[in-house]
């Protein structure tokens, strides 16, 4: 999981040469290309100064957005349920609800949010890359890389959109700072179920496999979900099981 800051290049924002610093470089280049004497060199010095400067204050209107987006996105419901066939189950956020909350807002800003993917040499999992762009080219990323969720009754192509859909909202929560809440209940009080973690053993067999298969344990708990391996309802632990043993290639033992 991380975060990367991409610089375009400075005429990708041009959108901010009406600004004081930049009109004014404008207006000393202006002078100094009318002047036949003017040096090659420092002609030249002054154009990578403007460059700079545009640069910065894109970078500076993309920041102000962000900050301001962030500030007026709420907390998002977890409206949708995962059924663990029988044994109870568990709320999530579903990405459309997700969507329908962060899109107008970004839009307001003149900020974008998209997604790409890429593969993972070696195993079936694969990196999801969230990008925050701006009007005037400034962007920032976020990636993660997921498992394929085989959970049950997914065939391959459903398990893969179902990845793609876990890895927008971890990319969102990054880039945004999302928080995620329970459904609003009108006040009404709800008795809260007593929690049922794994067990010692359980706990044990999950770090033996997190060790053997190298993987991420923060990605891991994030894509289970839960906050903590202590922390985990027994009733995940199926799934948490089953996800690390595919990350290990086959011969290699449980």
């Amino acid at each position: 999981m991380s975060e990367v800051i991409e610089r375009p290049k400075a005429q990708a924002a041009t959108t901010k040469t009406s600004a004081p610093q930049a009109a004014s470089m404008m207006e000393v280049i202006a002078s100094a290309a009318s002047n036949p004497n003017c040096d090659i060199e420092k002609m030249q010095a002054l154009l990578a100064m403007q460059d700079k400067l545009i640069e910065r204050e894109a970078r500076a209107e993309f920041s102000a957005a962000m900050a301001t987006a962030c500030g007026e996105i709420p907390q998002v419901e977890r409206n949708g349920t995962v059924s663990l066939g029988g044994k109870g189950g568990y709320k999530f956020t579903k990405w459309e609800d997700m969507d329908r909350v962060i899109r107008p807002i970004l839009a307001i800003h003149h900020l974008r949010l998209s997604f790409n993917t890429r593969s993972t040499e070696g195993s079936n999992a694969k990196v999801i890359i969230g990008t925050i762009s701006h009007a005037n080219g400034q962007s920032q990323s976020a990636e993660i890389e997921l498992p394929l969720d085989a959970g049950q009754g997914r065939n391959p192509l459903q398990g893969f959109g179902s990845t793609i859909s876990y890895g927008k909202r971890y990319c969102a929560e990054m880039l945004l700072n999302i928080v995620r809440c329970d459904e609003d209940v009108d006040g009404k009080y709800q008795p809260q179920k007593q929690a049922n973690f794994i067990s010692a053993k359980q706990k044990e067999e999950l770090v033996s496999l997190l060790q053997k298969t190298g993987a991420d344990t923060a990605i891991f708990l994030a894509w289970v979900p839960c906050r903590s391996l202590d922390e985990m309802d027994a009733e995940l632990f199926p799934r948490a099981r089953k996800g690390l043993l595919s990350k290990i290639p086959q011969g290699d033992g449980k």
